[in-house]
């Protein structure tokens, strides 16, 4: 049986990036291979993106479909034959003592969960983040709320005076883009309680709040003024002019150029 160490898969890796607690990468398979019986050191999600293949583990065959999630616990032993297309599986995986680092006292399952076709709406985010515009930060959170939905736990009741004020940094200083550290030093609330306060309460993370507030204000900048493009995007902090066209496309469907022609036609 083979042992996977961290960041090791089977298949043609296409893409990997990484933090501190999580290693996310995205692998290929080719038509009908068959991997051998094997497990990881660390858990993992792995969230099938294309083609189909055959789990075999615990005495049991499962079939696996495009969209369908499954969790696989440290040490979990299973083999793969794929089937007749070629296949991708987007994977996130815990990086050992992930738990510490975060400083959160959450507990993954202790057994291989397959989700069949469940809505998880932060995986796709997540994924999509990895593929076009990637954000460290959003993909913390958007882990973590996958982590809130399968093992949720209790909010203390205590203030939340500070989210006001995380509002206001966002909608007020949009310039540049606010790490969840560089926020969490400002307000003196721990990161990871401060991303799940905020989610619960504005129902949106942190970077999709700020993102949204930068978008926001770009509209109101192509309205009602002659900026460029160009200027606009760096008053709004996005790295370059085709990091803010895509999420402005992303948002609206349609370029901010041709935005503001309809606007003015």
């Amino acid at each position: 049986m083979r042992n996977l160490k961290e960041g090791t898969y089977f298949g043609e890796y296409l893409d990997a990036r990484e933090n501190d607690f999580f290693k996310l990468s995205l692998t290929a398979y080719s038509p009908e291979s068959v991997l051998e019986d094997h497990y990881h050191d660390n858990s993992y999600i792995s969230v099938l993106t294309s083609g189909s293949y055959l789990e075999h583990s615990d005495g049991s065959n499962t079939l696996v479909q495009p969209s369908d999630v499954l969790f696989r616990p440290t040490s979990w032993c299973h083999q793969n034959t794929f089937l007749e297309d070629s296949a991708t599986c987007f994977n996130i995986e815990f990086k050992k003592d992930w738990q510490q680092r975060l400083d959160w006292e959450v507990k993954l399952p202790n057994t291989h969960i397959h989700f069949n076709k469940t809505a998880f709406p932060s995986l796709y985010k997540l994924l999509l983040n990895f593929k076009i515009d990637y954000n460290a930060d959003l993909s913390t959170e958007l882990i973590l709320d996958w982590l809130h939905v399968i093992s949720p736990y209790k909010m203390d009741s205590g203030s939340k005076a500070w989210i006001p004020k995380v509002d206001s940094i966002l909608k007020n200083e949009l310039e540049q883009f606010h790490s969840l550290q560089s926020l969490s030093e400002r307000i003196h609330v721990h990161p990871v309680y401060m991303a799940r306060a905020f989610k619960a309460e504005k129902g949106l993370t942190i970077g999709e709040f700020q993102l949204k507030s930068k978008l926001h204000n770009a509209v109101y900048l192509l309205s009602t003024t002659h900026q460029s493009i160009s200027d606009i995007s760096y008053a709004n902090g996005f790295f370059d002019d085709a990091h803010f066209i895509r999420s402005f496309k992303m948002a609206y469907g349609i370029s901010p150029n041709r935005f503001r022609n309809i606007l003015n036609s």
